[in-house]
């Protein structure tokens, strides 16, 4: 069942991966939404834990191609785009997990 979520949710980042702009928002998207899922089950569903972390929102989380994406953006001379992805990647997911601690 772990190996079905984890491909679920990597079928979802794929998905989610081919939604660009100034910066890569399908994976800005992905990775906050994982830590959301994540923090949901660590405050919430401790039950479920290891299906949906391990599974879905490890499928669905990306570091690797956040920061390959971030070095292409650099590379492009894109500095302010860089810096943006990388600030909104920080601060979109930890919102997310204040969101769910504060709708407890």
């Amino acid at each position: 069942m772990v190996a079905i979520m984890g491909g679920l949710g990597a079928v979802l980042r794929g998905i989610l991966g081919k939604f660009t702009g100034f910066i890569p928002w399908g994976i800005l998207f992905a990775n906050t939404l994982a830590t959301a899922i994540v923090a949901v089950v660590l405050f919430d569903v401790p039950q479920f834990g290891l299906l949906l972390v391990t599974g879905l929102a490890g499928g669905l989380s990306t570091f690797s191609t956040f920061v390959q994406q971030t070095w292409q953006l650099l590379r492009d001379q894109k500095r302010l785009a860089g810096f943006l992805n990388v600030a909104l990647n920080i601060v979109l997911p930890s919102t997310a997990v204040a969101v769910v601690m504060l709708c407890r």
